[in-house]
């Protein structure tokens, strides 16, 4: 047995000993007050203060000190104040019927302390039961909040990765292929102005090729560096969100023909967040794609705000919308493509939330939500 047990042990024992002893001077008090009262009353009523000793002691020490403190009781009763004194014997039908009401008063005080007793234990029991289960639970909610900040990390370095190496990618085809292009486009010019000088037969159809060729290299040109822009417009970093947003609504509205229109409310107000900026402009190129390639939209409205301590992109458009099903399953985060998961994580990643609505024949509108960092 260790120390604590010990120490516990002793604590118990000591407890016991003190409610006996407390029951015992509740019998003696009550036995000093009789004494006092015996002038006026004498033999009648011999065990009303008892009662009321029995009643504390039931109360304050416990069932072993109260029925100890009971037996005493009648027995001091019986013995110093009823008919005849000196004797245990109870005579006649008063004093019988006392004797009787101090018994069924006392057990009932007992008794009646005793469910109140194990009712508290009862609900102690509950209260520690359940305080254990909501340590669980507070602990289950901890490490699940531990496991969505740590999945958050993730995608945010996931994104971050991807940006990295669209960055990269970016530079390679604005750089090396933009000048073997450029380079290769000099050779062509080249070539044919030396053909120009030849009196050759095939001349004029040698030329014509050279032509076409030249046309396909500047088409290409401007092609990858729309692709190189795609991949990592470089006017998001040195100009900010909503210039890259006008930017890019007037390249898709030469390219397609869309109608657009863009709001800024009251970004600029607000110290831009690079990490927001670079998720919504995702979110918009994947919204436009989605709009022009499954709505057939043909007009698009986009909307840059600042609403109750969060970043607010909003975008809407005029397509066929979302059927049934699929508007169902993009309401739960799923989607029979990859557009609308990989909006929810790049928005997930800087702890946002995507939000749809849409109808058939009515359009659809996206509404990305980001708290604004503090």
């Amino acid at each position: 047995m260790n120390q604590d047990d010990l120490d516990n042990t002793r604590y118990r024992i000591r407890t016991i000993v003190y409610s006996y002893l407390v029951a015992v001077l509740a019998i003696v008090f009550a036995t000093l007050v009789r004494l006092l009262l015996d002038p006026v009353v004498g033999e009648m009523h011999p065990f009303i203060t008892y009662i009321y000793a029995i009643i504390f002691s039931a109360w304050y020490c416990g069932l072993g000190p109260a029925l100890v403190s009971l037996v005493l009781g009648f027995l001091c009763a019986a013995y110093f104040f009823a008919y005849p004194r000196g004797s245990i014997a109870v005579y006649g039908i008063d004093l019988q019927v006392g004797m009787t009401l101090y018994i069924f008063v006392g057990i009932s005080s007992i008794l009646f302390n005793e469910s109140l007793r194990f009712a508290k234990r009862r609900a102690e029991e509950n209260a520690h039961a359940l305080a254990v289960k909501s340590e669980a639970l507070q602990e289950e909610i901890n490490k699940r909040q531990i496991t969505e900040k740590e999945k958050e990390g993730l995608l945010r370095k996931l994104v971050n990765l991807q940006e990295l190496e669209r960055a990269r990618i970016s530079r390679e085809l604005h750089d090396q292929c933009g000048q073997d292009l450029v380079a290769l486009q000099l050779n062509m010019g080249y070539l044919k102005s030396f053909l120009s000088k030849l009196d050759l037969g095939p001349q004029q159809r040698a030329s014509m090729v050279i032509e076409d060729s030249s046309r396909i290299l500047t088409s290409l040109g401007k092609e990858i560096h729309s692709l190189a822009f795609d991949l990592r417009p470089q006017c998001l970093d040195d100009l900010g969100l909503p210039t890259a947003i006008e930017s890019l609504l007037e390249d898709w509205k030469n390219r397609s023909g869309l109608e657009v229109d863009f709001e800024c409310r009251a970004w600029e107000h607000c110290d831009s967040n690079k990490e927001v900026s670079l998720v919504f402009y995702r979110v918009l190129q994947e919204a436009i794609n989605n709009a022009l390639k499954h709505a057939k939209c043909r007009r698009l409205s986009v909307v840059l705000d600042v609403q109750q301590g969060m970043f607010v992109q909003i975008i809407e458009d005029d397509g066929a919308g979302i059927s049934k099903s699929n508007n169902e399953l993009s309401l739960e985060g799923q989607h029979a493509g990859l557009g609308i998961p990989g909006m929810r994580e790049r928005l997930r990643s800087v702890g946002g939330e995507l939000e749809i609505e849409s109808q058939v024949g009515g359009g659809t509108t996206l509404f990305a939500r980001v708290p604004i960092p503090r």
